[in-house]
């Protein structure tokens, strides 16, 4: 049974800990723009120069791979919560399970499949560098959306904060030359993202949540799977309608639930992520 308590100032949802109280489905009086911090590792890739050293899954030339071309998933249908903990980061255990054996279609996009467990864990410096990032979703007309068709978070330059004093900075620009008109040499390729929030299900009030991005994309609802754009593609889209789903994923009315989002950038040339909601998701602080 889920366990929800509300205070004032806290949202708690399954032992996580979330800022803010009260209502949170989209009210369209309250113009305020919802910031949730994420958490992005970044991952030493293969280069046009090197893959010595290099992360086997990102920019390795493994071609395009889509799940949701292909009608099937690559994750476990229910959230994996047996990851370690980071305390300044709430959430931090929850994350997606890669199916085994994985499709052979997509496989080479996950070979070895047993390194899919660093994508979302902290493996140590020479494996991946987390750092937290805001991720502001900007509020208009009862819709919340976040929009960036150049979603490079860890870029030279960009804002984001290392998880602990003294830790290392990102591998940084590690690719050469053009791609599809990009200068591979402006942008930090190669990481991934995920953040970890709640919202109120208010049953038929039309909720639902639009994702799109490239490359891979998860997203879960009460610990279970409504997204599953895994692969390395071009920008897909697809969407999760609670009231279509609720009895699937559990929900009752007015109940608090964690939602859980998983991102990942693979492949030069772009990196594109948009979320759209009519549902105001429980803001996070670090």
């Amino acid at each position: 049974m889920l366990k929800v308590s509300v205070h004032c100032g806290i949202l708690m949802v399954c032992g996580i800990a979330f800022t803010g109280c009260g209502q949170l489905l989209g009210d369209k009086k309250e113009k305020k723009d919802v910031p949730v911090f994420a958490k992005v590792r970044d991952f030493k890739e293969g280069s046009a120069t090197t893959k010595d050293g290099t992360h086997p899954h990102f920019n390795q030339n493994q071609g395009s791979c889509e799940a949701q071309v292909l009608g099937i998933n690559t994750v476990e249908a229910d959230i994996d919560v047996s990851g370690g903990s980071d305390p300044k980061f709430p959430g931090d255990s929850r994350g997606p399970k890669l199916i085994q054996p994985v499709g052979a279609a997509v496989a080479r996009c996950f070979d070895p499949p047993d390194r899919f467990t660093d994508w979302f864990e902290d493996k140590g410096m020479d494996v991946n560098r987390p750092y937290l990032v805001e991720m502001r979703f900007e509020f208009d007309d009862g819709i919340y959306r976040f929009r960036n068709d150049k979603f490079f978070p860890i870029d030279n330059g960009a804002a984001f904060t290392k998880t602990q004093d003294g830790e290392p900075d990102p591998f940084g620009h590690l690719q050469t030359g053009e791609k599809d008109g990009q200068d591979l040499t402006a942008h930090n390729y190669g990481f991934t993202m995920e953040f970890h929030t709640g919202l109120t299900y208010s049953q038929g009030k039309g909720q639902y949540i639009t994702f799109q991005g490239d490359d891979d994309l998860w997203a879960f609802v009460n610990g279970k799977r409504v997204i599953d754009l895994g692969g390395i593609h071009a920008a897909e889209k697809d969407s999760v309608d609670l009231d279509a789903m609720k009895d699937a994923l559990g929900l009752t009315d007015k109940g608090v639930y964690p939602v859980d989002f998983f991102f990942a950038e693979r492949a030069v040339a772009s990196s594109k992520l948009s979320i759209t909601t009519n549902t105001k998701f429980a803001p996070i602080t670090p």
